[in-house]
């Protein structure tokens, strides 16, 4: 400043200072110039007073542009912060980053609350740490407690180990002493009113290893970035878990698409299955077309085992007896593996098990693919049946008629006499009824076994509670049992027990022979006789004894009933002079005494009674069975007229 600078110059200068943004250095010496040479029109004192009105200037211009710098960066954050990031972790990074630029410090970490562990974690940190690094565990109070009460509030101090307003955590004051730090500034990452008690997710701590007094500009930035940082985290959060659920459903409308297709492809296969039926495709067609789906060999089989059709690539060794076997034993029509690179599909039409399809191919199937072995299976099922039926053979309707005759008693036997004759049965000539209980584990097998028995015999078939049953043709049902028996033993491979009834007469009988069957059956059962065959003339009384219903009236019908008939109709005494005769031990002539009647009538009595019961009547076998007939008929007549005795007696 030149000597005798006027009044009007000095000012001059101090506004020259002041727009140039001179330090505040200049001013002092400014000041110190005036002092040394004075200024004209004005005391030492006025001079001084303008230039400390300057440096207020200048200081507010100051912290002006500090302020300016400050929200600049704090838009910058923002604009930062606003970006997309793919992880919560990256956001977290950023605003560590970003708040120690922001304030100038040496470092800035970010906790964050772990519920599940009652403690805090450190997320993420920015500039030279050693010890708070990602992923560290500190105590719930993030190892800084404040004096007084607890806040949400950002708290700051200028020395963490010289503040007494602060206690820190033994584990974290040694931390704090390892990385040299002093000054500390913390707000909570909450965008929420702090008045509500609301606790925040998470802290952002910045700090430096000099000490420094927080302006209140300062703070403001940092709390300011606090609200952005956490309304940012929010936005993230939200963002991600909307793409976690675009993507969850961008995958189920994938699966969706998947299954649909699929489901297009099983109709369309399922059309060209039944078009291939209706228009009248054979079973090789079918065959082949499975082999090509599935790249593999596939055989079709008969219920006895035999090959019906066979079509495509693969092993050969003729060796599936263990997946027939497997099939046999199969409840429901799903594939199943076999073993050996096989699959098998049983074939079932209704209760009865036709064949199986075996699968040849490499590898696993899959459910799909399963799913369409399965229809190959039953559409072959369908092949079987259209053929059966066209060609004349099948036995439904056979079947049948003997169903609705065993399932109703009432049912006119003129009607089923009606039906029977339609498809060629006369059921007044005699026949028989064979009853089988054959294993569940065969329990298909033998059904279908029983259909084609039943046809090449010209009978009828049925399957009811657990019992295949027979209609068959013939007069004697001893040796017919034992021919199903043997039969089904060795077709099926297990020995099978069966009871027989009959001769039968009339579609009346139906009902009666068949309950006469199960009553042989179940005394063969009884008996303990594995496979074994046996009809009512066969075991005789013992059937009556074992049996479950044990039908004493049946075996006393079955063993007299031609004279108890012969009694009713002639109004004769043959039945108490059958008594009489063994009474006396098989002689007429006491017999004659004991019905006080002549020896020749006698004879002539037993003559009649051999007409009606046989040539054999007297035999041991035949005459015991009639002397047991004899006696419970006594005591049916005893225990019939009881109560009038009881009555005269009172």
């Amino acid at each position: 400043m030149p000597p005798q600078l006027t009044v009007s110059g000095g000012i001059d200068e101090l506004l020259d200072l002041l727009a140039s943004g001179a330090p505040a250095d200049a001013f002092e010496d400014f000041l110190d110039d005036a002092r040394r040479f004075g200024v004209t029109g004005a005391t030492t004192t006025d001079m001084k007073a303008a230039v400390w009105r300057a440096m207020r200037v200048h200081t507010q211009i100051q912290r002006g542009r500090v302020r300016e710098a400050g929200l600049t960066a704090l838009v910058d954050a923002a604009r930062d912060l606003a970006l997309p990031y793919d992880s919560v972790g990256g956001l977290l990074h950023a605003i560590a980053r970003r708040a120690r630029h922001l304030l100038s410090m040496d470092m800035a970490y970010i906790t964050i609350v772990d519920q599940e562990h009652g403690c805090v974690q450190v997320r993420a940190a920015d500039g030279h740490t050693s010890g708070l690094s990602v992923g560290l565990r500190l105590p719930a109070d993030d190892g800084i407690t404040t004096v007084g009460p607890v806040t949400t509030a950002p708290f700051a101090t200028h020395d963490l180990l010289a503040d007494d307003q602060i206690a820190l955590n033994p584990a974290f004051e040694e931390m704090v002493r390892v990385e040299g730090l002093h000054a500390m500034i913390a707000v909570p990452l909450s965008c929420g009113d702090h008045s509500t008690g609301r606790v925040p997710r998470g802290r952002l701590y910045v700090a430096s290893r000099k000490v420094h007094h927080f302006t209140a500009d300062e703070r403001s930035l940092v709390g300011s970035l606090g609200i952005l940082a956490a309304i940012y985290l929010e936005t993230t959060h939200l963002r991600l878990a909307a793409d976690a659920r675009a993507a969850e459903l961008e995958a189920r409308l994938a699966q969706v698409s998947r299954t649909a297709e699929r489901f297009r492809e099983d109709c369309d296969l399922q059309a060209s299955l039944v078009d291939m039926l209706v228009s009248d495709g054979d079973l090789r067609t079918l065959v082949a077309t499975a082999a090509d789906s599935f790249g593999g060999r596939v055989t079709l089989y008969t219920a006895v085992g035999d090959v019906l059709v066979t079509a495509g690539d693969g092993q050969d060794d003729g060796d599936d007896a263990a997946a027939l076997a497997t099939a046999v034993e199969m409840l429901t029509q799903d594939p199943a593996a076999a073993g050996g690179g096989r699959w098998v599909a049983p074939l079932c039409a209704a209760k009865d098990y036709v064949g199986a399809l075996v699968l040849s191919a490499p590898g696993d199937l899959s459910p799909a693919a399963r799913k369409r072995l399965r229809l190959y299976a039953q559409m072959a099922s369908l092949f079987i049946r259209r053929d059966k039926l066209t060609s004349g053979h099948d036995g439904e309707v056979r079947d049948r008629l003997l169903d609705d005759a065993l399932s109703d008693e009432r049912r006119v036997p003129r009607l089923l006499t009606e039906r029977a004759r339609r498809i060629g049965l006369d059921l007044s000539r005699p026949y028989l009824m064979v009853v089988a209980r054959p294993d569940g584990s065969i329990q298909s097998r033998a059904n279908a076994w029983g259909s084609a028995y039943a046809r090449r015999k010209g009978g009828l078939r049925s399957c009811r509670n657990g019992h295949l049953i027979l209609l068959l043709p013939g007069s004697d049902a001893g040796p017919v049992a034992r021919d199903v028996a043997a039969a089904m033993a060795a077709d099926l491979g297990k020995p099978v027990s069966t009871g027989a009834a009959g001769p039968l007469t009339g579609a009346e009988s139906v009902q009666r022979g068949y309950r006469e069957a199960i009553r042989c059956l179940d005394a063969v059962t009884a008996l303990g006789v594995e496979g074994g065959a046996g009809s009512a003339r066969e075991l005789g009384f013992v059937g009556a004894l074992v049996s479950a219903d044990h039908d004493v009236a049946g075996f006393i019908e079955a063993a007299l009933g031609p004279v108890l008939g012969y009694d009713r109709e002639r109004f004769t005494d043959l039945v108490p002079t059958l008594q009489a005769y063994f009474d006396a031990g098989g002689s007429p002539t006491y017999a004659a005494e004991r019905l006080h009647v002549h020896t020749n009538t006698v004879t002539r009595r037993l003559d009649r009674i051999k007409e009606l019961l046989g040539p054999d009547w007297q035999k041991p076998a035949q005459a015991l069975e009639i002397q047991l007939a004899l006696r419970l008929l006594r005591v049916r007549e005893t225990l019939t007229a009881q109560p009038e005795a009881l009555a005269v007696g009172t």
